[in-house]
C-alpha cells in the first residue's frame, strides 16, 4: 500500500494554469475549478454533507474513491475523484479531509516544529527527528506532518473496488492533471503535501493546490522555499480567524501564495464552517458564469442524462416566496434549478424572465406540451439562529388541457447547509423523480399528486 500511496501522490499531479486571467472565459473556467475543489473538500467529509457531496459528484460524473484509515490509526484520509472530459484528458482531484475526530484535534494541537526536507519518504522522517534545526532552516507544523506521514496507511473504503493508481496513464499521457484540495487541516495537509512532492523531485507545473480556511504550514524559511515553486491558492471567507491564529497565538509561522478573499454568506454563524466555502464557491461559479454568457463566450454545454424524449417541456421562471433574509439567494437558486432541469430533460424552453405573458400562452407559442411552475419557501425555526425549512414545490401541466399531471413537494433543513445549499438538495431530490410523470403522461392523461418530502 506505501508503495501504491507514493505513486499516487507523485504521479497524479497537475499542471497549474497561469494565475493571471485576461477575461471573463478564464475567470469562469478558475471558478469552475475553485467550485469542483470545494465541493471535492466537502465530500472528504465522512458525514451527511459529505456524503451529498459524493452522490452529487457522481451524478455530475465524477469517480469517486475514499481512502481511510485503519480502524483504531488516525492521520489522513483522502478521495480521489476523476472525470473525462470533452477533450480526453481525465481530470483528477485529491481531497484530503479536515478536522472531524479527536485524534484531528490533536493533530492541529501539535504546533511546534519539525525540520522539513528530503527526497524520500525516509529522509523525510529522518530529518524531522532531528533537534536543534535553526530556524533559518524550512519547518513546519508537526500535527501536519504526522497527519500526511500516515498516508501510506490510508485504504480503500469500499473493498471491492480496485486501489487506485495511475502510474501508467501519467507515464504515457503527461496532459492528465489532478487538484490537491482541502479544507482547514486539509488544506494544510495539501499544502505540505504538495511541497513534499516538489522536493521528491516533481515539476511545479504539474502541482496545483486550492486550500480553503486552511492555517498557515511552516516557518518564513519553509514560505521562501516554496512561495517561488508551489502553485497555492488560499481562499479565505471574511472573518475565518483559523487562517491566521498560527501566527497570532504561537507565532513562527508565515502563510504564502495566492490567496482569495470571499465574503461569509451572512446564513453562517462561524466564517471557519466548511458549508460557507461552499456556498461562497457555488455563488461565485454563478456569478463568473453568468459574467461570461453576457460577454458572449460559448460556455460548454451540461450533458443530459440519457433519457426518452416525451415531448417539450416549457419551464417558468422560479416564483419567490422567499423572507426577505434570504432575497440575495434567490437569483443563485433559480439558476441552480435551471441546470437541474437542464440535466433531467431532454427537450425544453427556458423561460429567463418573468413575464406579463400568462404562462399557458407562453407555453403553446414554444410548441410545448408539458409546463412546470415550481416555486421555494423558507420557514424560519423560531430561536434557532439562521435556521430555515426550505421548502421547493413543483406543478407539471398537459399544456393542450390546463390539467395538472403531477404536484411534488421537497423540504430541507438547513442545520448543516446553507440555504442555498439545502435549496440545491431539495431540487436534486425532486428532479431525479423527473422521468416519472415524463413516462407516465405519456401511457395515460389522468390527474395525479405526488408529495415527497425529504428532511436532513
Amino acid at each position: 500500500m506505501k508503495k501504491i500511496f507514493l505513486f499516487l501522490l507523485s504521479l497524479m499531479l497537475l499542471w497549474s494554469p497561469v494565475l493571471s486571467y485576461a477575461g471573463p472565459k478564464e475567470e469562469y473556467e478558475e471558478a469552475y475549478l475553485l467550485y469542483i475543489a470545494a465541493g471535492a473538500s466537502t465530500a472528504a467529509y465522512s458525514r451527511r454533507v459529505g456524503e451529498l457531496a459524493t452522490q452529487y459528484l457522481k451524478q455530475d460524473g465524477w469517480q469517486i474513491d475514499h481512502y481511510v484509515q485503519p480502524q483504531g490509526h488516525t492521520g489522513i484520509r483522502f478521495l480521489v475523484a476523476k472525470k473525462d472530459l470533452e477533450t480526453n484528458v481525465p481530470l483528477y482531484v485529491l481531497a484530503i479531509v479536515g478536522t472531524e475526530s479527536n485524534g484531528d484535534i490533536k493533530a492541529n494541537l501539535k504546533f511546534d516544529k519539525v525540520y522539513f526536507a528530503g527526497s524520500s519518504d525516509e529522509e523525510f522522517s529522518t530529518n524531522a527527528a532531528k533537534q536543534n534545526v535553526p530556524n533559518s532552516e524550512p519547518k513546519v507544523h508537526r500535527g501536519f506532518y504526522e497527519f500526511v506521514q500516515a498516508g501510506p496507511s490510508a485504504t480503500l473504503r469500499n473493498a471491492q473496488q480496485t486501489p487506485f493508481s495511475l502510474p501508467n496513464l501519467l507515464l504515457t499521457d503527461s496532459r492528465s492533471k489532478i487538484y490537491l484540495t482541502g479544507h482547514s487541516l486539509g488544506g494544510a495537509a495539501a499544502t505540505l503535501t504538495g511541497a513534499r512532492l516538489i522536493s521528491m523531485g516533481i515539476r511545479p507545473e504539474q502541482i496545483r493546490v486550492i486550500t480553503f480556511g486552511a492555517p498557515a504550514v511552516g516557518n518564513a524559511a519553509f514560505a521562501a522555499k516554496f512561495e517561488p515553486l508551489l502553485p497555492l491558492t488560499r481562499v479565505v471567507n471574511s472573518g475565518d480567524p483559523v487562517t491566521g491564529i498560527l501566527q497570532t497565538l504561537v507565532g513562527g509561522y508565515k502563510q504564502f501564495g495566492q490567496e482569495i478573499k470571499w465574503t461569509t454568506p451572512s446564513t453562517v454563524n462561524d466564517p471557519h464552517l466548511l458549508i460557507g466555502y461552499l456556498d461562497s464557491a457555488i455563488k461565485n461559479y454563478y456569478d463568473k458564469r453568468h459574467q461570461a454568457a453576457a460577454a458572449g463566450i460559448q460556455l460548454p454545454t451540461q450533458v443530459v442524462a440519457k433519457r426518452a424524449n416525451h415531448g417539450r417541456v416549457y419551464i417558468a421562471p422560479l416564483q419567490n416566496n422567499l423572507p426577505a433574509s434570504l432575497t440575495a439567494d434567490f437569483w443563485y437558486m433559480n439558476e441552480a434549478l435551471y441546470d437541474e432541469y437542464r440535466q433531467t430533460i431532454p427537450d425544453y424552453t427556458l423561460s429567463k424572465e418573468s413575464t406579463s405573458t400568462p404562462w399557458r400562452e407562453a407555453a403553446t407559442t414554444s410548441g410545448c406540451q408539458w409546463a412546470i411552475i415550481s416555486e421555494v419557501n423558507a420557514m424560519r425555526v423560531k430561536q434557532e439562529r439562521n435556521t430555515y425549512y426550505i421548502t421547493i414545490s413543483q406543478t407539471v401541466y398537459n399544456v393542450a388541457t390546463g390539467s395538472v399531471v403531477d404536484t411534488t413537494i421537497f423540504s430541507t433543513g438547513t442545520y448543516n447547509l446553507t440555504p442555498l445549499e439545502a435549496f440545491i438538495h431539495a431540487s436534486k431530490g425532486m428532479n431525479s423523480l423527473q422521468h416519472t410523470w415524463l413516462r407516465d403522461t405519456t401511457i395515460h392523461e389522468s390527474s395525479k399528486n405526488q408529495v415527497y418530502a425529504n428532511q436532513l
